[in-house]
């Protein structure tokens, strides 16, 4: 299945908020690193997209080790890498 469920999603989304909280960073990792507007802002969950940390299209497969959360703007701007 290409699609993560919803369990997934909030478990990995649950998962990067905690490790950034008080950290000032996003918990969006792409966010995060640099020097962008958003690189402290917390998403809700409903603000990110599941992403194939490895690409669907290579392989990656839909598990929760390969679940990370984007925010929508990154999300779709990593397309297929």
């Amino acid at each position: 299945m290409r699609v993560f469920d919803t369990k997934t999603k909030k478990v990995a989304y649950a998962k990067q908020t905690q490790a950034v909280k008080g950290k000032n960073k996003s918990n969006c990792p792409l966010c995060a690193v640099g020097d962008n507007a958003n690189k402290a802002r917390i998403y809700d969950f409903d603000e990110m997209d599941a992403d194939h940390v490895a690409a669907w299209s290579k392989g990656g497969d839909s598990s929760a080790k390969n679940c990370q959360m984007l925010c929508i703007t990154h999300n779709r701007a990593k397309g297929n890498r």
